[in-house]
């Protein structure tokens, strides 16, 4: 089962320099749809920050959070002491766990994108750590760069404490890459940059593809180079936050 989503139909909010798109959110409004969320997946948000703005101190409790700067740059500081700057293409990770408070924002003169995916954690209470993964290398041809994961059966470059990966990859126009989806995962794929077709269905720019009851995923960039990220994460999982 293949459902596309085009970024020109994602809800979301706009608030003073921030507009959010919500390609998955878990809050109450969204109960028993489809965009409630994907396996341990709670929210997947294609968000954009202006210069000189950006979201002031707030807390996350028993969420991995993960992510991947699309455009501009971000900054980011928290309760633990961590601070740091990401720019285009640098990815973050985050265990949340006990609880942390902190800030993001756009330092830079260009606007800011960023794609954000929460994750319930595994277990709950897990001490508050983050992980920047600054410049990481750029996949093989035919392959994924795994940026993230905590699945058993895919390596990645940081771990997070959910049965889920997050991983990405460039396409030139014309190229495509197959990525088999073993059984009992689900999973997303974002259009980052241009249009896709993935398993033969035409995705739009900035669009997202859920896949389910697939063993593999064909993915093309149809018409235009495009970065594509795609997130694997088991159908059932462990979390003691629901």
């Amino acid at each position: 089962m293949i459902r596309i989503a085009p970024f020109g139909k994602l809800r979301g909010i706009d608030a003073a320099g921030i507009r959010i798109r919500d390609h998955f959110r878990g809050s109450p409004e969204n109960a028993d749809t489809p965009v409630f969320g994907l396996g341990p997946m709670r929210v997947l948000a294609d968000t954009q920050i202006s210069p000189q703005t950006g979201f002031p101190m707030h807390g996350h409790r028993d969420f991995e959070i993960v992510t991947y700067v699309c455009e501009g740059m971000i900054a980011h500081e928290d309760t633990t002491g961590a601070k740091g700057t990401l720019r285009m293409g640098d990815v973050q990770a985050m265990t949340t766990g006990s609880g942390v408070m902190h800030s993001e924002s756009n330092p830079g003169s260009d606007p800011t994108r960023v794609y954000q995916m929460w994750f319930h954690a595994d277990e709950a209470g897990l001490t508050p750590d983050y992980t920047d993964l600054v410049s990481p290398p750029a996949a093989e041809p035919g392959a994924f760069t795994v940026y993230a994961s905590g699945a058993a059966h895919i390596d990645g470059l940081i771990r997070i404490r959910q049965d889920a990966a997050v991983m990405g990859t460039s396409l030139q126009r014309g190229e495509s890459i197959l990525r088999e989806l073993a059984p009992g995962r689900l999973a997303y794929v974002l259009a980052v940059d241009g249009p896709l077709a993935v398993n033969d269905s035409g995705v739009p720019q900035r669009g997202g593809v859920e896949i389910r009851d697939e063993s593999a995923i064909r993915i093309a960039a149809s018409e235009t180079p495009t970065r594509v990220l795609l997130i694997d994460v088991a159908e059932s999982y462990v979390s003691p936050t629901g």
